[in-house]
Formats: structure tokens, C-alpha cells, sequence
């Protein structure tokens, strides 16, 4: 029989925790410190990989579980997705909470239905698709439109309207008679 420190020792050395030492972008690789040790360039596990693929390689100095079949480093695999105190987890609520390097933040929170999404300071959003809104629009901030507008309901407003330098509230028409008569276009 064996010797149970044997098979602890064993089940030990298949799976290490180590920390990311370089990442090979084109091959989809990186090197895993582990203690003293410095693996070779090996794989990391991805959430999917088929029709549907998600890259999102890891980041040097991140910690992660080396899973060596047998012991042996050089088949291992990589899994990611352990916080560390370099690397602390980006919430504390059931909310999925993506954070990339510049600060850009993605969340969802399924419990208060809430979609936020933060650009850092010149970030820029861009969808290239026909965009169908339906519900209330608050847009804080202003608004250029590069394309004709065509609204089929009211259009209202608590401020002036104008239209090239002619003001909805303050312009003057011209040639005007009393009585029943017509304006002219304004001035």
C-alpha cells in the first residue's frame, strides 16, 4: 500500500499555485512562477473556445492554479480567476463585474436589473448596428446628430428651438398687417 504522504505529495505537485511571469500573446501561452520554479510557455483555460470564443489573455503578476497531470509542468494547463491582494476581486455582491487595466468597468446586477457601464475619462463607445430603444432615453450631456431625425410623436422643450440662427421663441416676422392676414416666412 502506499504511503499517504506519497499521494498527498503527488496530488500536491498536479495542482500549484503560482503567479504569471510573462505571456506570450501570439501563441496564447504564458509562464507560471511557481516557488523557485519557472514553468514553460503553457496554455491557459479560457470560458469558451468553440463558434462562441472569449479572449481575455491573463496579466503578468496574476495568480493562478497550475493543473499538471501526473506533476509533470510541461503538459500543465493554466486556470485563471484567483484573486490575490495584487489582484483583489472587483466586488462583493452577485453582480458581474468585468474591470480592465485603464479602469474601464462593465457591471450587471440581476438583482437590481442595472446595466452600468464606465469609460475612463476620453473613452469612447461605439456600436455599428441599428439600435432600437425601447423604454425612456436620459441623455445628460450634448447631443450631436450627423444623420436627418425624423420623430413620429411630439418634440417639446423647456428651452429655445432654432434652426440656424432663428429662434422658435424670440423671432419676428416681417410685413405683417392687422386682421385676418397671413405672416410671411421669419426673418
Amino acid at each position: 500500500m502506499s504511503d499517504p504522504s506519497d499521494i498527498q505529495r503527488l496530488l500536491g505537485d498536479m495542482l500549484r499555485i503560482g503567479t504569471v511571469a510573462s505571456v506570450d500573446l501570439a501563441a496564447a501561452t504564458c509562464r507560471v512562477t511557481i516557488g523557485d520554479l519557472e514553468t514553460g510557455d503553457l496554455p491557459w483555460l479560457t470560458g469558451s473556445a468553440g463558434d462562441t470564443h472569449i479572449w481575455m489573455p491573463p496579466s503578468e503578476g496574476e495568480q493562478v492554479l497550475v493543473l499538471a497531470p501526473e506533476g509533470d509542468t510541461t503538459g500543465g494547463l493554466i486556470l485563471r480567476g484567483l484573486p490575490s491582494d495584487a489582484n483583489p476581486a472587483p466586488g462583493n455582491t452577485r453582480a458581474v463585474v468585468l474591470v480592465f487595466a485603464d479602469g474601464a468597468k462593465l457591471s450587471y446586477d440581476p438583482e437590481a436589473q442595472k446595466l452600468d457601464v464606465v469609460l475612463p475619462d476620453g473613452g469612447t463607445a461605439k456600436l455599428v448596428c441599428d439600435v432600437e430603444i425601447d423604454g425612456k432615453l436620459k441623455v445628460t450631456g450634448d447631443v450631436q446628430l450627423d444623420a436627418k431625425l425624423h420623430a413620429d410623436g411630439e418634440i417639446a422643450s423647456d428651452a429655445d428651438v432654432k434652426a440656424g440662427s432663428i429662434s422658435l421663441k424670440t423671432h419676428k416676422h416681417g410685413q405683417v398687417q392687422a386682421g385676418a392676414a397671413q405672416s410671411g416666412v421669419p426673418v
